[in-house]
């Protein structure tokens, strides 16, 4: 008798082939682009007379944002005089545009799959030094001389981390990336540039607000936050010191 297994062995691999073919391709991880804004900092600041470079980008665990490798069209609305933006991604800001004006950054990307959108901020330093990026050092400035030492054995609930001031009079304190990001202290913030004092309203978590004398060193890169009221994790007569 002949046996019929190689015929139905024959018909499934050509069952399978057909299965095979018509199976469609799987399709890229399109999560990056889902997920995609607009980098690496959100909203835009940038210093009348400077550039800076904006990207799509994407985010991933404990770690900083990726760039992700696609095509984008940049624009700016509305169009501010003196301010540009180049197929790159590069803005320019001309040095005569004023402290506080704003824009929305757009990047078309792919052609419509994805829009997205950064708020803008031009600032001047003589109008608001202080904003930027601190970082909040271990060590404290103490007395009339504003001394630099080692803190007290009481920890800085602040200490190590990142202090940030927005051209939008917002604040916060905290860490951006790795397994620790998360905020510490946010709210707005009130600068009386020539009595040299700033007023801190915390709004998460939610604290009476705060009034603290200010004093920059070293060309601008050491910042001295001095307590006009008694703070739970300094000692009477000390401040924090922020570099950047």
């Amino acid at each position: 008798m002949r046996s019929h297994w190689p015929r139905v062995a024959v018909c499934c691999s050509a069952l399978l082939a057909v299965c095979f073919a018509q199976k469609p391709a799987p399709k890229p991880d399109d999560w990056p682009i889902q997920n995609a804004m607009i980098g690496p900092n959100s909203p835009i600041e940038i210093r009348a007379g400077s550039s800076y470079q904006v990207q799509a980008m994407y985010p991933v665990p404990d770690g900083p944002l990726f760039s992700l490798k696609t095509t984008v069209v940049w624009s700016i609305e509305p169009a501010v005089k003196g301010i540009s933006i180049d197929a790159t991604g590069k803005i320019s800001v001309d040095s005569d545009v004023p402290h506080g004006v704003t824009g929305t950054v757009l990047g078309d990307v792919e052609k419509g799959r994805r829009k997205l959108s950064a708020k803008l901020y031009v600032f001047r330093p003589e109008e608001n030094p202080l904003i930027g990026t601190w970082h909040v050092d271990t060590r404290v400035a103490c007395g009339e001389s504003q001394e630099i030492r080692a803190a007290a054995s009481r920890p800085l609930s602040l200490r190590g981390n990142d202090w940030k001031f927005h051209v939008s009079q917002q604040f916060w304190v905290g860490k951006e990336h790795n397994i620790a990001a998360g905020v510490r202290l946010a709210g707005i913030y009130e600068l009386d540039l020539k009595a040299s004092k700033i007023k801190l309203t915390p709004t998460w978590p939610k604290k009476p607000p705060s009034n603290w004398n200010y004093l920059l060193k070293d060309g601008n890169k050491t910042l001295i936050l001095q307590p006009l009221e008694p703070q739970e994790d300094l000692e009477p007569g000390c401040g924090y010191v922020l570099m950047r």
